[in-house]
């Protein structure tokens, strides 16, 4: 715009020196103003088009911006809904482990309640079988006394017998000897063992008085100490006789039932009838090993041998209670790793 400005104020001068100007001069000065005027049209032109270069370059970045933005809105507004959608995902999911959660933890809580119940069942029963055991135990214990008080009573009249036929023979009659009927030896703690009865000597009469031996009488041996017994007992074990073995670790529980080999020789006990196949009165003794010495060392291989003995009376599921209770009692003994591979097999 200046140099528009400059060009009319020099056409306005020109025009006014042209009246006092000579003819060259005009000339000069129209071929000076064309020639400003191509410049000024070169400019004008030059100028145009550069401006209008700009604004068609302006206009397409523009467009090229708005194109953009367009993108970044459909792309934000994607997001938006993948991010809605996603936190709907989320909420659900949350809503269906939770759900999940409170099943699992129902279902639990009803396991557990039953396997309570089960373990419950199961210490009743084998309380009520040691119960039963016990009563079955006093019984024999209370009828081997009464055999061993009725020989001693047969042995007494045997003797007063003879006290009586020693008297009539001192008075010159005939005398006749007269021999216990039986005899009775004392072989574990509730079992009496009774012989057959002794011959009688030929009866035989003489004049002289005769010197009579005294009747045999109940012999009753000695207990021994209850070490010497337990390795009896032992060495009987090993050897098969189970059911001698068994009573003469009865025999040591009674005299010492609190001892500190109380444990071990119930354990045996119990050893004694698992191998006979006695397994519902092996569980009892094992049973004792385990409510009555928690922290002996036999414990683990009771509770395991229990379980075996629930799975030959072809309870598997409370075999499996007794090896989980194993599991979880006795986690890093060799007991544990065999119950948890006889769980597998279950």
């Amino acid at each position: 715009m200046k140099k528009i400005r400059s060009l009319a104020v020099a056409g306005s001068c020109l025009f006014l020196l042209c009246q006092c100007a000579s003819q060259d001069e005009i000339r000069d000065l129209s071929y000076q103003i064309r020639v400003v005027n191509q410049k000024v049209e070169e400019v004008k032109s030059s100028t145009v088009n550069q401006l209008r270069k700009r604004q068609a370059s302006s206009v397409s970045r523009l467009d090229e911006v708005s194109e953009e933005v367009l993108q970044l809105k459909s792309q934000l507004e994607e997001n938006a809904h993948l991010a809605t959608r996603f936190r709907e995902q989320t909420k659900e999911d949350i809503a269906s482990i939770q759900g999940m959660i409170g099943q699992l933890r129902t279902e639990n809580s009803d396991r557990a309640a039953q396997l309570e119940a089960r373990l419950d069942q199961i210490e009743a029963r084998v309380n009520q079988l040691a119960a039963s055991l016990e009563q079955m135990r006093k019984a024999r214990i209370q009828a081997a006394e009464e055999r061993a008080r009725e020989a001693a009573r047969r042995a007494e009249e045997a003797r007063k017998r003879t006290v009586v036929a020693a008297s009539a023979g001192t008075d010159g009659s005939s005398f006749v000897r007269i021999l216990a009927d039986r005899r009775k030896r004392k072989v574990g703690s509730d079992q009496v063992v009774v012989a057959q009865p002794a011959a009688a000597p030929q009866q035989k009469k003489t004049p002289a008085v005769q010197k009579t031996s005294r009747p045999e009488t109940a012999v009753t041996t000695q207990p021994a100490p209850a070490g010497d017994l337990f390795s009896q007992g032992m060495a009987e074990f090993k050897a098969g006789k189970y059911k001698d073995a068994y009573r003469i670790f009865e025999q040591v529980l009674a005299e010492n039932p609190s001892g500190k080999k109380a444990a071990r020789t119930l354990f045996y006990m119990a050893e004694c009838l698992f191998a006979q196949g006695e397994y519902d009165l092996a569980i009892l003794d094992y049973q004792k090993v385990i409510s009555n010495h928690a922290r002996d060392p036999h414990t683990p291989t009771a509770l395991l041998k229990q379980g075996i003995s629930f799975e030959k009376l072809t309870d598997n599921e409370t075999a499996k209670i007794i090896y989980k209770k194993l599991i979880k009692d006795y986690p890093d003994t060799p007991e544990a790793e065999k119950a948890r591979k006889r769980l597998e097999k279950l």
